[in-house]
């Protein structure tokens, strides 16, 4: 079964990736490079695990 991503799906990720960013910058560190780093990161794994809840969700209900 292939479902879409629809508008309402769309509205998890931007708190998702406000999280990872949070979450990971706040991972203390020496330079502001890798203190970036960390958050892009973060946001990057924020959206990944909104995409896999929003499409594992689905499947397991």
């Amino acid at each position: 079964m292939t479902t879409y991503f629809t508008i309402g799906d769309f509205i998890l990720l931007i708190p998702m990736a406000l999280a990872g960013a949070l979450f990971l910058g706040a991972v203390p560190c020496a330079t502001q490079f890798r203190h970036n780093l960390l958050r892009a990161l973060g946001v990057i794994l924020g959206v990944g695990v909104a995409v896999l809840l929003v499409e594992g969700l689905p499947a397991l209900i």
